[in-house]
C-alpha cells in the first residue's frame, strides 16, 4: 500500500486555503526519504490525521469523529472557519494498492440554517473518476480496509511508527514491558479473555451459592402431617355435601316466598293503574267529542276541499289580470322610449309607421361612407406592404431602423439622407463596372495568398534542413562520447558476476559449518572434538563473524552489480537511441534538399506570372495584399450606397401615393363622424328594431290575456256561488248552520290518525289491566298451595343465611386444606427442580474454574503476559530481520532466567551479551526502529508496505548517533524503496535531509505549508 497525495481544507490549524501534499511528484517523488519539520502546534500530525481521517473516519487522539464532536469538542475543523456561515472542511487522500489506485475523501459542511450537517464520505476508482456503490457512511471505513487489507488499528501500526514508545519498550520492567507491548500492538484481548474467564467463574460461584440457599429455603410436610389432612379434608367435605342440602331446601322456600310477594305488589300496581287510565280517559273525552264531529262532516270533506279549490282559483285570476294589466303598461313605455331613440339616431322626427324604413335608410348610408374608407385603406395597404418590403430586403442599417408608421418624419429623414449620399454615389462614373473590378482584385489577392504560402514552405524547409544538420552532429557526439561508456559498464557487470557466484559457493560452504550448530555448541575447550580429536575449537566463536562478513561482500558486490547493470543499461540505451537518430537525421536532410529545390522552383514561376521580382519578400505580399482589400472595401462600399439611394427613390414615391389616399381617407372618417358616432350600425339599428318589434308583441299579446282572464273570472264566480248555495242547504239539513262551520269541525289526517291512535291505546290498555289482574290472582293461588313451611320472610331469611354461613365455612376448611396439600406437591417439585438446576451449574462451573485457573485474574495480568511473551518472540524474530539490514553487529534476545531486562549479542564483541540497559542513545535508536518496523511487518502481515510515517526519537541522539540513524534510514529506503517520512523538529535533520515538508505558524496560530527539495 503506498500513499500517493494528500489534499485537505480547515482542519486543525490549517485555515481557508486548499494544501495539497503530493508524494508522486518531484522533490518527494525522487528523493523517497524526507523531513516533516515545524514548530510544535504547526500541524506535522495534522499531516497524518489527514490520512487516517479520509481513509477511516478517525485520528489517533479521539477515535471515530462524528458532528457531535466536531460541535462540542472544537475538533478537525478549524475553530476560526466553523464559526463562519456556509464553512467547509475536506480531507482527501489518493492511494495505490497492488497497481490499482484509488481516492478516500471525508468531508463536512454547515447547512443554510449554520447547522453542521452529517459528515460525507466517498471513494473512486483512478483515474476514471467512478465512485463506488457503498450505501451508509459506517460501510466506508470497511471498504477501505478491505481493499488495503488493513483496518485502523492495523494501519496506525503499519504506517505511523512511534519509536519513542520502543525505546522506553527496551528500557522497561518485564510486567511494564508487558503492558507497553499490549498497549503497541493492541493486543488488550488477551486481558480481556483473562479478566473475563475470573470474573465469569466468579459470577458461576455466586449462582451456585445462590441456588444451595434457595435449596434450603424449600419446606414441605412430613408424611403423617400429610395423613391428617387428608382425614380432616374427608370430614370437611361430608358436612359441606349436608349443608348443600339444606341450603338448596331454604333457598327453594325464599324463592317462593319472594314470588308470592312479587304477585302482591304486581296486583297492587294493576289496582293503582286502572285509576290512572281512568283519570287518563276524563282526560281525553274532549278530544274524543272533535273526533265525532269529524266523522259527522266527513261525508261532504270532498265538496268543501272541492269548493275551497274554486275559491283559491278565483283570487288566482284577479292576480293574473292584474298583473297582465301592468305588463301592458311597461311595453307601452318600452315603445315610446324605443321610438325617441331611432328619432335621435336618425336625426329627424318621422311617425311609427315609418320608423323601422327611416332606421333602415339610415343603416345604409353610414354602410355607404364606411365601405369608401375600407376602399381607400385597401389602397393604402399594398403601397405600404411594398414599403415594408423595400426596406426588408435592403442590407442597410440605418433603414432597418426607421419607424415606417410615422410617414411625414420618416419622408423627410429619407430626403434628408438622399441629399448627404449624393456625393458618394457619383465617385464612379456612370460606365463604371464595379463586379468586374471586384473580380479582379479578388483574383489578384488569392494568387498573392498562394505565393505566401509556397514562401513560408521554401523558408521552412531552410530552418528544418539547419536543425537536422544540427541534430547530426549532436547525436554524433553523444555516440562517440557514450559508446565507451557502454562497453565499460558492461564488462564491469560481467567481472562483477563472477565475484558473485565466488562469493555465493563461499557462504553455501559457510552455511554447511552453521548448521553444525548443535554439535559446535557440545564442545568444550580441553576436550577432544570427536571428530578431528583437537582440544583447540577456534571456531566455536568465529563462525558467526565469518559467515555475516561474507554476506557483507556478497550484499556489497550484489549492489555493485546492480549499479553497473543500471549504468549498462541507461548508457546503451542513450548510444542507441542517439546513433538510430543520427541515421534517422541523414534520411531527413537529403528528403528536405529535395523537397527544398521544388519549392525554389514554385516561388520563382509564381513570381513571374505575377510580375513581381524574385527578391519579393513576404512582407513584401503581405502589404500589397491589405491594399487590395482596402480597394475591395471601397467598391463595396460604393455598391451599398448606390443600393440605398435606390431604396430611398423608391420608398418616397410610395409615400407620395400614401400622402394622396391619406388625405381622402381622412375626410370621408369625419363625414362619417359627423353623422354616426358609434362603432357598429348594423348593431345599433338591429338592436333598436328588435327592441321596438318584441315591446310591440308583448304589448299586443298582454292586452289579449287580460280580455280573456277577465271573461274567465265572471263564469267561475257564477259557478262558485251556485255550488256554495247547494252546499249549504245539504249541511242545514243535518244541523250545521254554514259551510264555514262545516270546515272548522274538519280534522287534519294527522290530527286524525293521533286521535285514533290514542283512542285505541286506552281501549286496549283498558283490556290488558283486566287481564293481568285475573292471572295474577290465580298464580298467587297456587304458590301459596306450594309452600313448606309458615315462616315469614324474616325468618326464611335467617334460616338461609344460617345454612349458607355453614356451608361456606366447610367449603373454607376443604379450600385450606386442600391448598395445603397442593403447596406440599409443589414444594416436592421445586425442590426436585433445584436440585437439578444444582447439577447443572456445578457442571457449567467446572470448565469456567479450570478456565480461571489457566488464565484468569482479576487484573488480566496472568494471560496478558503469556500472550504478549509470544508476541514478544514473534517481535524479536521479526525485528532481528530487519537489524539485520539496518546493521550487522547486533542480535536481540529475550530476557534470560531470573532476568527481566532484553538482551541484545554483540556480534563484534565475540557474540557477548549484554543488557539494553547499557545501550546508548544510537544503539537504543537502531534497536528502537528495527522493532517499529518489525511491528510493521507484524500489523500489516501480508500487505505490501510502501509508505512509512516515523514519529519523532531522534531529539536525544548525539550527532554521531544521528548520523549513524540518518545512514541507516537511507539504506532502508534505497533497498526497499519505500517512501519514508521523518516527523521531527532537530535542526540536524533538516541540514542532513534536504526533502522536506515545512510548517510554519503565524502569530495567528494558523498554519501554512511548503515542500522544498
Amino acid at each position: 500500500m503506498k500513499i500517493l497525495r494528500t489534499r485537505f481544507k480547515n482542519i486543525n490549524s490549517f485555515y481557508n486555503e486548499p494544501c495539497c501534499v503530493d508524494f508522486s511528484i518531484n522533490p518527494l517523488a525522487v528523493s523517497g526519504l524526507f523531513i516533516i519539520s515545524g514548530p510544535t502546534g504547526a500541524g506535522k500530525s495534522t499531516l497524518l490525521d489527514v490520512i487516517t481521517l479520509a481513509l477511516y473516519n478517525e485520528i489517533p487522539r479521539f477515535g471515530s469523529i462524528s458532528k457531535t464532536d466536531i460541535k462540542t469538542l472544537g475538533s478537525i475543523v478549524n475553530l476560526k472557519a466553523a464559526g463562519e456561515p456556509k464553512s467547509e472542511a475536506y480531507a482527501e487522500v489518493e492511494y495505490e494498492v497492488k497497481g490499482r489506485q484509488y481516492r478516500s475523501r471525508w468531508s463536512i459542511a454547515r447547512n443554510r440554517n449554520n447547522e453542521w450537517n452529517n459528515y460525507q464520505m466517498e471513494i473512486a476508482e483512478l483515474p476514471s473518476g467512478n465512485l463506488l456503490d457503498i450505501k451508509g457512511l459506517a460501510n466506508f471505513p470497511k471498504k477501505n480496509a478491505e481493499i488495503i487489507g488493513l483496518n485502523y488499528e492495523q494501519f496506525v501500526k503499519s504506517i505511523v511508527l512511534a519509536q519513542g514508545s520502543f525505546a522506553e519498550f527496551l528500557r522497561a520492567k518485564a510486567h511494564d514491558r508487558s503492558k507497553l507491548l499490549e498497549d503497541i500492538t493492541g493486543q488488550h484481548i488477551y486481558r480481556q479473555l483473562g479478566r473475563a474467564s475470573f470474573e465469569r467463574d466468579r459470577q458461576h460461584e455466586e449462582k451456585l451459592k445462590l441456588k444451595e440457599k434457595e435449596l434450603q429455603l424449600v419446606s414441605m410436610l412430613t408424611d403423617e402431617q400429610v395423613k391428617q389432612l387428608k382425614d380432616e379434608l374427608n370430614i370437611a367435605q361430608a358436612h359441606r355435601i349436608q349443608a348443600d342440602k339444606d341450603l338448596i331446601f331454604w333457598e327453594k322456600e325464599k324463592n317462593t316466598l319472594d314470588r308470592c310477594t312479587e304477585l302482591l305488589q304486581k296486583l297492587e300496581k294493576v289496582e293503582s293503574n286502572k285509576q290512572l287510565l281512568k283519570q287518563e280517559q276524563g282526560l281525553f273525552a274532549p278530544q274524543a267529542l272533535r273526533l265525532q264531529h269529524h266523522e259527522l262532516v266527513s261525508e261532504w270533506a270532498v265538496d268543501l276541499a272541492t269548493l275551497r279549490a274554486r275559491q283559491n282559483q278565483l283570487i288566482d285570476l284577479q292576480k293574473k289580470q292584474k298583473a297582465l294589466k301592468e305588463e301592458a303598461d311597461t311595453q307601452q313605455t318600452i315603445v315610446k322610449e324605443t321610438a325617441e331613440k331611432i328619432e335621435n339616431l336618425i336625426q329627424k322626427t318621422v311617425p311609427y309607421a315609418l320608423l323601422e324604413q327611416e332606421l333602415t335608410a339610415f343603416e345604409t348610408e353610414i354602410l355607404g361612407l364606411e365601405k369608401d374608407i375600407e376602399k381607400l385603406n385597401a389602397e393604402i395597404r399594398p403601397i405600404f406592404n411594398t414599403i415594408r418590403q423595400e426596406v426588408a430586403q435592403a442590407s442597410n442599417d440605418w433603414l432597418q431602423q426607421l419607424g415606417l408608421e410615422k410617414l411625414d418624419e420618416t419622408n423627410a429623414l429619407l430626403l434628408q439622407k438622399q441629399q448627404e449620399i449624393q456625393t458618394e454615389v457619383t465617385r464612379f462614373g456612370p460606365d463604371f463596372d464595379a463586379q468586374n473590378e471586384l473580380s479582379r482584385l479578388s483574383t489578384r489577392e488569392k494568387a498573392l495568398i498562394e505565393l505566401s504560402a509556397k514562401l513560408e514552405k521554401r523558408n521552412d524547409l531552410v530552418a528544418k534542413g539547419q536543425d537536422t544538420r544540427k541534430a547530426v552532429a549532436e547525436n554524433a557526439k553523444i555516440v562517440a562520447e557514450k559508446k565507451p561508456l557502454w562497453e565499460l559498464a558492461q564488462a564491469t557487470a560481467q567481472n562483477l558476476e563472477l565475484k558473485i557466484k565466488e562469493l555465493q559457493l563461499k557462504k553455501e560452504k559457510e552455511q554447511q559449518k552453521f548448521n553444525l550448530e548443535d554439535l559446535r555448541n557440545a564442545l568444550q575447550n580441553g576436550d577432544e572434538c570427536p571428530l578431528c580429536g583437537s582440544t583447540h575449537h577456534p571456531y566455536v566463536h568465529a563462525y558467526i563473524n565469518a559467515l555475516s562478513q561474507v554476506q557483507v561482500d556478497l550484499d556489497l558486490l550484489e549492489k555493485q552489480k546492480k549499479e553497473a547493470d543500471t549504468q549498462a543499461k541507461n548508457y546503451g540505451t542513450e548510444f542507441n537511441k542517439a546513433e538510430a537518430l543520427v541515421t534517422q537525421a541523414e534520411a531527413d536532410l537529403k528528403k528536405l534538399r529535395e523537397d527544398f529545390l521544388k519549392a525554389k522552383e514554385d516561388c520563382e514561376n509564381a513570381l513571374g506570372t505575377l510580375q513581381l521580382p524574385l527578391e519579393t519578400t513576404l512582407e513584401q505580399l503581405v502589404l500589397e495584399q491589405n491594399q487590395l482589400i482596402q480597394q475591395q472595401s471601397t467598391v463595396n462600399n460604393w455598391l451599398k450606397i448606390k443600393d440605398l439611394n435606390n431604396v430611398i427613390q423608391k420608398i418616397t414615391r410610395n409615400y407620395a401615393a400614401l400622402f394622396e389616399l391619406r388625405t381622402q381617407k381622412v375626410d370621408k372618417e369625419q363625414e362619417k363622424l359627423r353623422r354616426y358616432a358609434g362603432k357598429d350600425i348594423r348593431a345599433d339599428g338591429q338592436s333598436l328594431k328588435s327592441t321596438l318589434s318584441n315591446a310591440q308583441t308583448a304589448l299586443s299579446i298582454a292586452q289579449k290575456a287580460w280580455t280573456e282572464t277577465d271573461k274567465t273570472l265572471m263564469e267561475e264566480t257564477q259557478k262558485t256561488d251556485a255550488e256554495a248555495a247547494s252546499l249549504t242547504q245539504q249541511l242545514q239539513q243535518k244541523g250545521i248552520e254554514s259551510i264555514q262551520i262545516a270546515n272548522e269541525l274538519l280534522l287534519s289526517s294527522s290530527e286524525i290518525e293521533t286521535l285514533k291512535n290514542t283512542r285505541k291505546r286506552l281501549d286496549d290498555r283498558e283490556k290488558e289491566l283486566e287481564i293481568n289482574q285475573k292471572t295474577w290472582h290465580e298464580q298467587l293461588h297456587l304458590l301459596t298451595q306450594q309452600r313448606a313451611t309458615e315462616l315469614n320472610a324474616e325468618e326464611t331469611e335467617f334460616k338461609l343465611n344460617s345454612c349458607r354461613q355453614l356451608r361456606d365455612k366447610y367449603l373454607s376448611e376443604s379450600s385450606e386444606i386442600g391448598t395445603k396439600l397442593d403447596n406440599h406437591t409443589k414444594q416436592k417439585e421445586i425442590y426436585s427442580g433445584l436440585q437439578s438446576e444444582l447439577e447443572q451449574l456445578r457442571t457449567q462451573r467446572r470448565k469456567w474454574d479450570l478456565l480461571n485457573r489457566y488464565i484468569g485474574d482479576s487484573t488480566g495480568n496472568k494471560f496478558s503476559n503469556f500472550a504478549q511473551n509470544l508476541t514478544l518472540s514473534n517481535l524479536i524474530g521479526l525485528a532481528n530481520q530487519r537489524l539485520s539490514h539496518l546493521s550487522d553487529r547486533y542480535v536481540l534476545d529475550k530476557p534470560k532466567e531470573d532476568t527481566e531486562s532484553l538482551f541484545v549479542i554483540d556480534m563484534y564483541q565475540g557474540n557477548a551479551q549484554r543488557a539494553v540497559n547499557t545501550l546508548s542513545g544510537g544503539e537504543t535508536f537502531t534497536l528502537s526502529l528495527a522493532l517499529a518496523l518489525a511491528l510493521s511487518d507484524l500489523a500489516s502481515k501480508n500487505v505490501s508496505i510502501e509508505s512509512l510515517f516515523i514519529d519523532e526519537g531522534f531529539g536525544t541522539l548525539d550527532p554521531e548517533s544521528l548520523d549513524m540513524a540518518l545512514s541507516m534510514l537511507e539504506r532502508l529506503q534505497s533497498e526497499s524503496d519505500k517512501t519514508i517520512g521523518i516527523i521531527s523538529h532537530v535542526e540536524a535533520l533538516k541540514e542532513r535531509i534536504g526533502t522536506q515538508i515545512r510548517l510554519f505558524k503565524n502569530v495567528n496560530g494558523l498554519s501554512k505549508l511548503e515542500i522544498v527539495g
